[in-house]
């Protein structure tokens, strides 16, 4: 039988506070979200679940994330996972938004948000040498492990395109103690899926709530088809 489980990729920034609690509604009422640790016993083998759960993601650590996203998660119990660069937490950022500082990161994760590694500085691993690779991946579980005191396993490749993970950054962060990595590609997660390289589904703004329960059913798990014919046409020769 064909597992649908889809990750739900939630930037508040680009979705509005009213959305974004709808969307929440949605997913509390039909019992649809599930937790990270979830998820890791599914791509095990040892939990079945709902072809149609969803876990929430949300990458780059703004300060949205905790000023619009926790209490929405919080009234509709949707456990979620943020993904952040250490060397991000504290600044300005660009365009106005500032990132979260370390005293809201700690109160995201006391308050039950896996927080994963978004790698060290926010560059692309697919880019980087096999010694950068390591240090990106290395020195941002120690940084969360010494301000937060957690152990983090899970990782979300910054950008995520084809162009920017591979299987060399793979095996990087398998010995630097990564359990799972999502990539941006398109797609459900299902049982045979490389845990190192998962896909995902992107809310943007503007999506009305149809597209929204779409999405959560496997409306667009096509286009990671499109994803695969795009990356080869990226690679051809002359390009």
């Amino acid at each position: 039988m064909y597992h649908r489980f889809g990750d739900i990729a939630c930037d508040p920034f680009c979705v509005s506070v009213n959305q974004f609690d709808r969307q929440m509604r949605y997913l509390a009422e039909n019992k649809l979200a599930v937790s990270f640790d979830e998820l890791e016993e599914f791509l095990a083998g040892k939990r079945q679940l709902s072809v149609d759960s969803v876990i929430i993601t949300v990458d780059d650590g703004f300060h949205s994330v905790y000023s619009e996203m926790l209490p929405v998660l919080r009234r509709w119990e949707i456990p979620a996972v943020a993904y952040v660069s250490p060397s991000l937490i504290g600044t300005e950022g660009n365009a106005s938004r500032r990132y979260m500082t370390w005293d809201e990161l700690g109160q995201l994760a006391e308050s039950g948000v896996v927080i994963g590694s978004h790698a060290w500085s926010h560059r692309s691993l697919g880019r980087l040498s096999v010694e950068e690779v390591r240090e990106e991946a290395d020195r941002s579980r120690e940084e969360l492990r010494k301000r937060l005191s957690i152990d983090t396993t899970t990782f979300a490749y910054p950008y995520g395109t084809r162009a920017d993970f591979s299987e060399l950054t793979g095996n990087v962060l398998r010995q630097s103690g990564y359990r799972t990595a999502f990539t941006t590609q398109h797609g459900g997660i299902v049982p045979d899926c490389d845990a190192i390289e998962l896909p995902r589904i992107k809310v943007e703004r503007g999506d009305p709530m149809w597209m929204f329960r779409q999405l959560c059913r496997g409306g667009i798990d096509g286009w990671r088809h499109v994803d695969r014919f795009l990356w080869r046409l990226q690679k051809s020769p002359g390009r």
